[in-house]
C-alpha cells in the first residue's frame, strides 16, 4: 500500500474512501505533470474522499464532504482556473473548502492561496506533512 494513503487512513479512519485507480490511459500525461509520490498514489486511489457521519442523515452512513486529495481531472481543471485567477502555474492538490487552494510546487512543498491577498502562506514540506496537518 502506498504511504501516504497508509497516512490519511491512520488519519481519517473510516472517513475516508478511497477512488477506483486512474485510468490507465492517463498515466503519460500524468507521469510529466506529478511529482512520483502523488503520481503512485493516484494509481493506487485517483482522488481520496472525506466522509462525515451525522446519525440524522443518510441514516447514519457516512458520506462525501471534500476530497482530501483531488482526482488527476480535477488536479488539471482546480490548476487552470488557480492559473488564470492568480496568473501564475501551480498544481492544485486539493481545495481548503472555503475556496482556497492548496498548491504543490516543484520541490514537493505545499502552499495554500486564499482569495484574500496575492501570497501563498507555506503550509507543508512535503504530502506527507500536508497530511499530518490536516484537520478533521
Amino acid at each position: 500500500m502506498n504511504k501516504v494513503i497508509e497516512l490519511i487512513q491512520q488519519k481519517y479512519g473510516d472517513l475516508c474512501q478511497l477512488c477506483p485507480p486512474l485510468d490507465e490511459s492517463k498515466y503519460p500525461l500524468a507521469e510529466k505533470i506529478l511529482p512520483v509520490e502523488l503520481f503512485e498514489l493516484l494509481k493506487i486511489s485517483n482522488g481520496v474522499l472525506e466522509l462525515m457521519s451525522y446519525p440524522k442523515e443518510n441514516d447514519g452512513k457516512p458520506f462525501v464532504i471534500s476530497r482530501i486529495i483531488y482526482s488527476f481531472d480535477e488536479m488539471c481543471s482546480e490548476s487552470r482556473s488557480f492559473n488564470e485567477l492568480y496568473g501564475m502555474e501551480g498544481l492544485v492538490i486539493a481545495g481548503n473548502g472555503a475556496g482556497g487552494y492548496y498548491i504543490m510546487n516543484d520541490d514537493g512543498t505545499i502552499y495554500l492561496y486564499e482569495y484574500i491577498g496575492e501570497d501563498g502562506e507555506y503550509y507543508a514540506d512535503s504530502i506527507r506533512d500536508y497530511i499530518s496537518k490536516l484537520k478533521i
